[in-house]
Formats: structure tokens, sequence, C-alpha cells
């Protein structure tokens, strides 16, 4: 059995250090308060922009030499943001790890941000902003987002052009220096890995490290409702969208993840029989749930055409609500098929070092402390069915939106109350 060893660093961050027997990789995750929640109103993008500037290298080292470097070493590298936070990723042997560790500290702490890297940084935030015309299902999902989260936490990855055109490496600096406070940031890191060795090398390497958090809160209402994006093609886009239990509320989301997978945990869930296998109504359909500390989200989306579309909402939505009814309860052969997926996913996502350090980190923003693989599979199989259908029996599809991107608008079914 594996320990989990966590140690608050005297500049305030929170590392986690994870020792796996048997593995010769290490994998790190580090996540900052710097997501595009934190952008400035008119920088839309900022975020995006500044996640690519961070891959440009950092201390005397410039992008082709930090690349080198690493490469000399047999490490990866990857930083992306999303709405809450940045994320910087990392993969080496287990015996290389002090060796990347000042380079990754040099790229946080001492990022290279000028000119030379600004303007084709902002050129690919640009060009992945141009991507989303020929994804139609991105365009539905962010959209569904903007509407049903509250500002400033329904922002686009991707920003707009307006936004990332009228960015200056002012905005990135400083961005990047009121957003990465060490109280603010987890380091987790999973596999050959000697926890003292490590938290005593990353203490020297952030002793100077500073800086206040800023915690940012929701402004006004979601909009919500229902919403459709013409667009003349023969594919109808539906996005479906409710309230459910954040991550901080652990008993309520897992029971909510345990429903998701009997919906749409495979080929044997309820949504892919009935809404594509037995009326072959849409070439794709799913649901899924996501949450954090602050908000939790059940989704669903069907991929089909506009022949199809409206019947194809009307039976996503009955399949929806059906689950929560005496009539539609989970059945035995249901509940252990998705409690075996589940499991089985826990456990190769967990058998991966990058995969085990995302989780430790996630974990940490999400529930304030890390868990085990071992607390993680004996919360999922003290699960009865009995206490899935009471938690669904009680469950309402609240706070829906509903986006459908298409030729035409499809009817909303009254049972959504929208």
């Amino acid at each position: 059995m594996s320990t989990i060893h966590t140690q608050t660093l005297p500049c305030g961050l929170k590392v986690i250090a994870e020792p796996m027997s048997g593995v010769k990789s290490v994998g790190l995750s580090w996540h900052f308060d710097a997501g595009t929640s934190a952008e400035p109103d008119d920088r839309a993008g900022l975020a995006s922009v500044t996640s690519e500037m961070l891959m440009r290298g950092g201390g005397d080292r410039n992008s082709k030499a930090f690349a080198d470097e690493l490469d000399r070493i047999g490490a990866s590298r990857n930083v992306d943001c999303s709405g809450r936070t940045m994320h910087l990723r990392s993969s080496t042997l287990g015996d290389k790890l002090i060796d990347v560790l000042p380079m990754l500290a040099d790229n946080i702490l001492k990022p290279r941000f000028d000119d030379s890297t600004l303007v084709p940084s902002k050129e690919l935030s640009l060009q992945g902003l141009e991507s989303l015309e020929d994804e139609p299902r991105e365009r539905a999902s962010i959209r569904a987002s903007t509407r049903h989260f509250p500002a400033p936490f329904n922002r686009s990855i991707y920003g707009t052009e307006s936004g990332i055109n009228a960015i200056t490496l002012d905005d990135v600096d400083n961005f990047w220096r009121s957003r990465t406070a060490p109280a603010a940031s987890v380091l987790a890191v999973a596999g050959s890995v000697d926890p003292d060795q490590f938290f005593h090398k990353l203490g020297e390497l952030t002793e100077s490290w500073a800086g206040e958090h800023m915690t940012i809160e929701p402004a006004g209402s979601p909009e919500r409702g229902v919403d459709h994006i013409e667009d003349d093609s023969n594919q109808v886009q539906i996005m479906l969208l409710a309230d459910a239990p954040a991550e901080s509320d652990e008993r309520a989301a897992l029971l909510t993840k345990v429903a998701v997978n009997v919906l749409s945990g495979g080929m044997s869930g309820r949504l892919f029989t009935e809404v594509r296998e037995e009326r072959g109504l849409c070439y794709a359909v799913s649901a899924s749930y996501r949450g954090d500390d602050r908000f939790g989200v059940l989704s669903a989306y069907v991929g089909t055409t506009p022949e199809r579309a409206q019947e194809s909402l009307d039976v996503l939505t009955a399949e929806m609500l059906k689950i929560t009814t005496p009539e539609g309860r989970i059945t035995e052969s249901e509940f252990h098929r998705a409690k075996i997926g589940m499991k089985s996913n826990v456990v190769f996502h967990s058998e991966s070092t990058a995969g085990r350090a995302a989780g430790l980190s996630g974990d940490q923003r999400r529930l304030g402390r890390a868990r085990s693989l071992d607390e993680i599979l004996r919360n999922l199989e003290s699960v009865t069915l009995e206490e899935v259908n009471a938690h669904l029996a009680s469950f309402k599809l609240a706070g829906v939106t509903l986006q459908t991107l298409g030729p035409k608008e499809l009817t909303p079914p009254a049972s959504l109350g929208i």
C-alpha cells in the first residue's frame, strides 16, 4: 500500500508526493489559480496566450534551449488552462526528477515573457479560435457553458478575437504575477520519488516565492434556458446541462457519477441503447458529470441529423428524467456494470504516474485533501443500489440549459420546465 506524503513549504505551496512501487517514471502536476475566470473582461484569451508563452522558456533558457534540455534529460512538459486553473504537467524518469525541478521552477517563477514570444503566441490563439468554425460540437458546448455558469466562470479558453488582439506584454506579465500565489497553488508528484529529497529540493527552489491570493466570486446569475445557433449544415448538435452536486459534496457527487455511468457507461448504457441502438436516432449520444469545489454539472449530448433532431431531444430528455422515477429505477445488473466500469477507470488511470499525480493535485483543489487509491475504491465499493436509487428519487433536473446548433430551432420538451 502506497503512502501519500503532504507538506506545506515555507512559501505556502501545498506539495504532495506518492511513491509508487514497481515504476521507474514520475509524473508531476502543478495547478495555479490562473484560469480564464481571472482574465480582465476586455482581455478574453489572456489565459490561453499566457499558457502558450509559458512553453517558451524560463530563467536563462529561451524556448529552444529549454526544449533541448528537456529532451536531453528525457522529460516531457505541457501547460494548459481551464476556467479555474493553469495546469503544468511533466513526466520523466524518477532519477531525473531533481534535474527537472529547477527547470520547471524557472518556467513558473522566471518565465520568458518577451516580445519575441508574444506575437506567435497570440497568432496560435487566434488560429485556435478560427478552428472553431470547423467544430460545431465545440461551438455548441462553448455557448452552453457560457450561458449555464455565472460570470466569470463561464468564459471559453479560446477567448475572443478582440480580446486576443488587445493583449500586451504587460497584460501577460501582470496576469501571471498576480495569479500565481504559492498559497493558492498545488504541486503533486507520483511514481519513483523520494518524498524527503523532493520536498527539500523544492523548498530551496521556491524559498523566495511570494504573492497574495485573490479569490474570485461569481458575478450575477447565469442566463440558462433555451438558445439556438443557426448553422446551415446537415448535422444538429444538442447540449443539455443541469445542476448537480459539487465535488466537495463527496457522497452526492459519487452517487451522481454512478447514475451517469448507468446512462452512459459504454454500449450498454441506457442512452446508447435507447437513443442510438433501438431507434437509430443519432450518430453520437453521451452523458457526463464534472465538478469542482464550487460547481457541479450534469450534461448530455446528442449529435444527429435535422430530420431526427426533435425526436432525439425528446427521447434524450425522457431517459434523463426516467431514471429518477420508480419505473426507471436502476436495476441490479446496471448497477454492477456501472461500478465495475468505474473501478476499471480508476485503476487504469492510477497506473499511470502522470494520471496519479493529476488525481492527487485535483483532489487537493476540489476536496482539500489528496485521496489514496484505496480510499477511492473503498468509497465506490460502499455504494449500494438502494442508496443510488434513493438519491435519484430526490434528484431533479434543475437550472437547465438547452443549447442547440443546426439549421432550425427545436421545441424543448415541456417536462424540462424551460
